[in-house]
């Protein structure tokens, strides 16, 4: 290799007097005993200025091993006091109670233990980097935290209650249309059709429990845990199924309807306790009254009948909240109310033109106003009664309710998740078994027998599947229209619906019709700001007796 370079070993021959020179001047200073000899290079060395011995490799080699275990003795030797500030002898490391201060530049063998940000921090909360996850409101937790945290979420989750509610309630009455008034495949039987609608919504609400058990992860991440069903009962007991082979499976699947694991509540498909149905029983007699006795007027009559029939229901609901509830309403609230229901009585009757009039259908209005008032009120009031079971009696005394380990943000508990699901349970239970003398005595059975010849028809099935998916929704959000704003508010919602029933389902309307929808909606508009700012004024002076 150095035989092929010409020019760099004539190079270095030139040199070479001077670097002579240079080497004797640098071995005649001063030389001290433990300081490390650089080798000089060989007079005879045929090597290049681009080009290294082996041996001078080796030598350097050795000498940076020197300075550095010189250095790591002075280190350890000089620099550490006599006596140590910290105990090193034990296993562990003692941690320091401050956070450390992180040079500029750090060594690749520098020790890269730090305390993390939230005990440096204590106002960081523990899941301060959970926002790599997701961002926004899909973060972990973002979505329920915005809905029940922050004012703005909160009111933008009453209005999608509102919304979800009125729309169900209108699909709702658009299908009974249908099914019981309408078209060839007409089903004028409002009894069975009750019942039947009672038996697909408790299936429906069987399927929904199991769907948001499978689909538990998602809604936690979102924050909305407290949606998930109970998968075990409240408390273990002797009957409770868990899947033992000492008995006979007949007798396992039986105690695992009755009083197993998983359904709706998390105590069996048919899960009844007889504490709990008692507390249940007013609540589900209303409801069965009121939707049979809905149905009835329905049935017998035209929209605008139906409506008129049903116009005092405001008013009634009113006074109960007044009595019942104790609860004293502000003017705003009692006007705007109130001038809402005249504006749709006024629109109602401009539409009397041509309608048929039964005894029947007015009376089954009439009273399915008281009714239709109560059922909330009651329905809140059980739900109540059902938490304060669920809940010990010192957690009630400590500060009562707490929000759960999965989902902090959504405000609710387990105990408040346990008792919705076994309101909906026991009701739609209870309300079953209520009507099935009544539809058994009634004669209807043999009627649609002789009479009805389309119950093979796929597509008069579709109707009903389609009429009980709507009863389901009215069924599960009603409890929560009524937690989340008042009795008074779920009620009123039928309103401002009716106004809107009566110009898409009645076709043209007159001017003095036109007059009323439109000071209806208004109203409704005024009744919607009267009970937010009524809410706002609640939550501030909570907050203030803290």
């Amino acid at each position: 290799m150095n035989s092929a370079r010409p020019f760099t070993r004539s190079a270095n021959k030139f040199f070479k007097p001077a670097l002579d020179y240079l080497n004797s001047g640098q071995s005649s200073k001063s030389k001290k005993p433990k300081s490390p000899t650089y080798p000089s290079r060989r007079k005879n060395s045929a090597s290049s200025l681009d080009d290294t011995d082996h041996s001078d490799r080796e030598q350097y080699a050795a000498m940076e091993s020197g300075r550095t275990s010189h250095s790591s003795k002075n280190s350890f030797s000089e620099l550490q006091p006599p006596m140590p500030l910290i105990d090193i002898s034990s296993g562990s490391r003692a941690s320091s109670p401050y956070p450390r201060n992180r040079s500029a530049v750090q060594s690749e063998d520098e020790d890269d233990d730090y305390e993390f940000a939230s005990s440096i921090r204590p106002l960081v909360s523990h899941n301060v980097g959970a926002g790599s996850r997701g961002r926004g409101l899909w973060r972990q937790g973002g979505l329920a935290g915005f809905f029940f945290g922050t004012w703005i979420g909160w009111q933008t989750w009453v209005g999608l209650l509102v919304l979800w509610f009125a729309g169900c309630s209108f699909g709702l009455l658009l299908m009974n249309r249908f099914i019981m008034l309408t078209g060839v495949y007409k089903f004028a039987y409002p009894l069975t059709w009750t019942y039947l609608q009672l038996i697909l919504t408790h299936s429906f609400l069987i399927g929904f429990a199991s769907f948001t058990r499978f689909v538990g992860s998602a809604l936690r991440r979102i924050g909305f845990g407290a949606a998930v069903p109970p998968s075990y009962p409240a408390a273990p007991t002797g009957g409770a199924f868990r899947g033992s082979n000492k008995r006979p499976s007949i007798v396992n699947f039986g105690r695992w309807l009755f009083s197993g694991q998983g359904g709706i509540a998390g105590g069996g498909l048919f899960e009844f306790e007889s504490k709990v149905a008692l507390q249940v029983l007013p609540v589900a007699v209303v409801f069965v009254v009121k939707v049979l006795l809905s149905n009835v007027s329905f049935a017998y009559a035209s929209l605008p009948i139906y409506q008129l029939a049903r116009i005092g229901i405001i008013p009634v609901s009113i006074v109960l909240s007044c009595i019942l509830q104790k609860e004293s309403h502000s003017g705003s609230t009692l006007s705007s109310a109130l001038i809402a229901t005249l504006n749709l009585l006024f629109a109602t009757l401009s539409r009397l033109t041509d309608s048929r009039v039964t005894w029947e259908s007015i009376v089954a209005g009439v009273f399915s106003s008281v009714f239709v008032a109560l059922y909330p009120i009651l329905l809140l009031r059980t739900y109540r009664t059902l938490v304060s079971d669920l809940v010990p009696q010192g957690d009630i005394l400590t500060g009562y309710p707490a929000a759960t380990d999965d989902d902090p943000a959504s405000g609710g508990n387990r105990e408040e998740t346990r008792a919705y699901y076994r309101t909906l349970h026991y009701v739609s239970l209870l309300s079953i078994l209520l009507l099935t003398p009544v539809v058994v005595l009634s004669g209807e059975l043999s009627n649609i027998y002789r009479n009805i010849y389309h119950l093979d028809v796929s597509f008069f099935w579709l109707m009903i599947f389609c009429g009980a998916l709507g009863s389901w929704s009215v069924f599960v959000s009603t409890l929560l229209l009524v937690k989340a704003t008042s009795p008074l508010t779920a009620t009123f919602v039928s309103v401002p619906r009716g106004a809107f029933q009566l110009v898409v389902l009645e076709g043209r309307m007159p001017p003095q019709g036109w007059v009323g929808v439109v000071l209806c909606w208004v109203a409704s508009v005024w009744f919607g700001i009267a009970r937010r700012d009524e809410g706002r004024l609640l939550d501030r002076l909570r907050l203030e007796g803290r």
